[in-house]
């Protein structure tokens, strides 16, 4: 054969099987000549990210001198005082006792222990704007706990204030320890028992291996649950409110709704934003200097120990721990409940449980919808897409959960508004005030929680299963529709779990953004302990947490089957 037939041999396919697959970059390349999917879907995701974070930097740089001074001499260093410390203390004492309960039921064998390791997690569903005032209605002075110590004591005698920064901090780290439980409950399971063994005959005792094997092994996990807690002590305003503790996210409000200036509480919520990239700056910092090792070939796991001795008290700990942030609480709110319905106080001005229920299953349902179906969008179009700066769109759809709810309302606020005084909307509508508002704030903040989970499961489908699929004549969507999403689908219902569970609870952003007639159980549950109308709130802070278990139980359940779950 001469060099010009090998060469039309070449080009016409010669000797190559008629149904071989294409390789990647001819599907790739087919992919891009019909519409450039890959860039489109990821560049307008993360436009919508971060136009509301530019908009709000962008507030930054024209303050508000005379506000700002105003701030200043008055309220503003104490915000930052408050915040700092309750930050840090919150996030240190929920990593301490979420990496201890996760060891505890991890690598211990006791009685109860199955049942316990359940328990532990439900707090998650208790929001702790719903335990505070649980439990500031408890041992306040004029409370069940203040009584019984007056008419101990006398009437005179000294009571400790509750409403301070060390029972906010407490009630916060009962609330948000899951968030580290979870994580390094999953963790230390992972942990190969060869490993294990070999420290503990090495070391010659339990607690120089846990520290020298186990708790590395588990650090990139407990340090993300921390990063979680932080972020969400910054963005919390319900629970800071009740025992009149003024941070900076309070502030926001404050400024708001008491001085009616928009602009300079998006200038203070810029404040949150520079505080969570600190957050988060940092934790990237500390996963760049980590170097856990892996499990290699060793397949078998972490195998649990009979608990014996002085140790079993770390199991009355546990159980104290389920009994204070979970148990009582939800007592007191079937309580409260059984009350209001013999009052007949189980409905609010904007309508009864089923009109709040409602509200709720809407926008949580909407939120879900919206954050899976983008977050698919965005895991496919990250794995079609091989270059760099794919990669680097793909990331930036994830920065809204880094940022606190009062940052990310205010940011969507300020472009919504900009939107409406365009004039391009038909006449009469605005985006201000509106449901598709709420939800693209919600949307904004919680993406990543979709993103993360859709491309574990996407990338778990594997190339030679979707050549063999374009092999037998699929067409990309076609590979998406019936490869991809099927294979995928219990990663996909990960995603919409760890959205619902979140935006169930949301309290901030829901508050600057709901629309008339949207009043969601965690608005209702604001309006009533905002007035220290305890037995009224029973009824929708009962129905919130039942809500919010059933998210939670799905993802403990994933955890103890093994399977990875990441926020």
């Amino acid at each position: 054969m001469t060099h010009g037939a090998t060469a039309t041999a070449s080009k016409t396919g010669a000797g190559v099987a008629p149904n071989a697959p294409p390789p990647p970059l001819t599907r790739q390349g087919a992919l891009r000549r019909r519409v450039p999917v890959v860039p489109v879907v990821l560049g307008l995701t993360a436009l919508v990210v971060l136009v509301p974070l530019v908009a709000l930097l962008t507030s930054l740089a024209r303050p508000s001198t005379d506000v700002w001074a105003h701030l200043w001499s008055t309220r503003l260093p104490g915000m930052l005082l408050s915040t700092t410390v309750l930050v840090v203390g919150v996030t240190a004492s929920a990593a301490v006792l979420g990496t201890a309960l996760a060891w505890l039921v991890a690598a211990h064998r006791f009685p109860g222990r199955g049942l316990l390791v359940w328990l532990l997690a439900m707090p998650l569903a208790v929001p702790a704007y719903v335990s505070g005032f649980v439990w500031l209605d408890t041992v306040d002075e004029s409370g069940p706990v203040g009584t019984w110590w007056t008419g101990l004591v006398g009437a005179d005698a000294w009571y400790p204030n509750v409403r301070s920064l060390p029972w906010a901090g407490l009630v916060l780290t009962l609330s948000l320890y899951p968030y580290v439980y979870l994580l390094g409950l999953a963790a230390f399971r992972d942990l190969p028992a060869g490993r294990w063994e070999t420290a503990r005959i090495l070391s010659g005792s339990r607690w120089r291996a846990f520290r020298d094997v186990a708790l590395p092994a588990a650090r990139g996990a407990v340090i993300a649950g921390s990063v979680l807690v932080a972020l969400e002590v910054l963005t919390d305003v319900g629970t800071v409110r009740l025992f009149n503790v003024q941070t900076v996210a309070d502030g926001v409000f404050r400024v708001w709704f008491g001085l009616a200036d928009r602009e300079a509480a998006t200038e203070l919520a810029g404040l949150l934003l520079l505080a969570a990239v600190a957050v988060l700056l940092a934790e990237r910092r500390a996963a760049a200097r980590r170097h856990e090792a892996t499990g290699g070939r060793d397949t078998a796991r972490l195998e649990p120990e009979v608990l014996s001795g002085w140790s079993r008290l770390a199991v009355v700990g546990a159980v104290v721990v389920v009994l204070v942030a979970l148990v009582f609480p939800v007592a007191r709110l079937v309580g409260w409940t059984i009350e209001a319905v013999q009052r007949g106080t189980t409905a609010s001005a904007a309508g009864g449980l089923g009109h709040h229920l409602w509200s709720s299953l809407v926008v949580t349902g909407w939120t879900v919808l919206a954050c899976v179906v983008v977050g698919v969008a965005v895991a496919v179009a990250a794995r079609w897409g091989r270059r760099r700066h794919h990669r680097t769109l793909a990331g930036a759809t994830t920065l809204g959960y880094g940022l606190p709810g009062p940052v990310i309302a205010l940011g969507v606020l300020v472009v919504l508004a900009a939107v409406d005084r365009t004039g391009w909307l038909p006449r009469g509508t605005l985006l201000v005030g509106s449901l598709v508002g709420l939800v693209l704030a919600l949307v904004v903040r919680y993406l990543a929680l979709a993103v993360k989970p859709a491309e574990q499961a996407v990338g778990r489908v594997g190339r030679s299963t979707e050549d063999a699929a374009r092999a037998l004549g699929a067409s990309p969507s076609g590979v998406v529709g019936r490869v991809q999403l099927p294979l995928a689908a219990q990663g996909l219902a990960v995603a919409g779990a760890l959205v619902a569970l979140d935006v169930v609870k949301e309290l901030p952003a829901t508050l600057l953004l709901r629309p008339f007639g949207v009043d969601t159980l965690p608005v209702w549950v604001w309006e009533v302990s905002s007035d220290s109308r305890w037995v009224e709130a029973g009824p929708p802070a009962l129905a919130l947490v039942a809500l919010a278990a059933v998210p939670t139980a799905l993802l403990l359940r994933l955890v103890i089957r093994g399977r990875r779950v990441d926020w």
